[in-house]
């Protein structure tokens, strides 16, 4: 009988750790919960844009127009996943400058893959887009 219950104990323990370890990592988000809870909105002086293509860069400063951008990720809903392929045809790269110091790095993959580069901490976050992300406010900039 006891050997019944190690060989339950055996199975289930490894489900129930596996369970638990997938919800943990495989959470929804969103952009305000990972992204602005970590900077003040208003502290943005400059955004750097680079699409991925030709390679093109932009700096925008008119807060206005930093505004628009932040806006269009407004409540954006993330799902955080791991090495995760990403085959895109277009990309962009945004930089979050405060201060003159890079603070937060954004790559935007086709709009359904956003990685999250987090220059304090040196540490990369992978999310799959879950709503739907118009990049064509990216691509008026150019």
């Amino acid at each position: 009988m006891k050997k019944r219950y190690k060989i339950l104990i055996a199975i289930l323990l490894p489900l129930i750790i596996l369970f638990v370890s997938t919800l943990l990592l495989t959470r929804d988000s969103t952009f305000d919960e990972e992204v602005i809870e970590r900077l003040d909105i208003k502290e943005i002086k400059e955004i750097e844009v680079i699409r991925a293509s030709d390679e093109k860069t932009i700096t925008i400063t008119d807060t206005n127009k930093i505004n628009q951008i932040m806006q269009q990720f407004d409540a954006q809903p993330l799902r955080k996943v791991y090495f995760a392929n990403s085959d895109y045809d277009e990309a962009y790269w945004l930089t979050l400058h405060i201060n003159d110091n890079r603070e937060i790095g954004l790559r935007l993959d086709d709009a359904k893959h956003l990685f999250v580069y987090l220059y304090e901490e040196n540490y990369m976050k992978d999310y799959d887009l879950l709503g739907d992300l118009n990049t064509t406010f990216i691509e008026e900039l150019f």
